[in-house]
């Protein structure tokens, strides 16, 4: 973990822990949507709109707004396309607004007021927060990979967390270029490197065992 991202985890995670109180929603659940969404705060939509999440601006939100790219999965494609999401002041306002949306909403009661972690992702995943296939499982590899239950008064056992080891990655059964460049990188869009840091292609297939070098962002 570099220092501005561990300076990220601790910035949203004070927030996280304290919006809980309010909106029941997971801290480590917060953070982990945070770090995926914003891309550890480098996104568009976070420096120009302080969102920390892709909350989607519609008719009845009243406050900023930004026009993005962003993309979404249709019958299991990916496509590109331009939205309106919520924008705001500060991440303080995106980390209680994100709070006060999923409360908000009966059909995320089963992410609300939820305990486990792993349960808290597959239930905001399939309340259809996101359409990307794997966004439960990559929320829960983020949370195992920088712990941060810690947020939510425990702490991931070590055995749970990914096989990564200083600069590697040891490749799982199901894994993929884009996959581990989501879990243990932050963002798919760090796929490319990734396999260029390997000496492969993006297409190239790789196998369980297999020891990837995990370049530096």
């Amino acid at each position: 973990m570099t220092n501005e991202q561990k300076t990220f985890i601790e910035k949203v995670g004070t927030l996280a822990a304290a919006d809980v109180k309010k909106s029941g929603v997971l801290p480590s659940l917060t953070i982990a949507q945070a770090i995926l969404e914003s891309a550890w705060g480098k996104s568009a939509l976070t420096k120009k709109g302080n969102a920390l999440f892709g909350i989607k601006a519609g008719s009845s939100w009243k406050g900023a707004r930004l026009n993005c790219k962003t993309f979404e999965y249709y019958s299991g494609k990916r496509t590109d396309i331009v939205d309106a999401f919520r924008a705001y002041g500060s991440w303080e306002e995106s980390v209680a607004d994100h709070g006060a949306f999923l409360k908000g909403l009966s059909r995320y009661k089963a992410v609300t007021g939820e305990r486990d972690y792993k349960k808290a992702c597959r239930a905001i995943k399939a309340a259809g927060y996101a359409t990307a296939p794997e966004y439960a499982q990559v929320l829960i590899g983020l949370i195992e990979r920088y712990d941060l239950t810690k947020f939510d008064g425990v702490s991931v056992p070590a055995q749970a967390k990914p096989a990564v080891t200083a600069d590697t990655y040891t490749v799982r059964p199901g894994d993929s270029f884009c996959k581990i460049a989501r879990t243990v990188m932050g963002n798919e869009s760090y796929a490319q490197a990734l396999a260029e840091a390997n000496g492969l292609k993006l297409n190239s297939v790789i196998h369980p065992g297999d020891v990837l070098k995990i370049p530096k962002k």
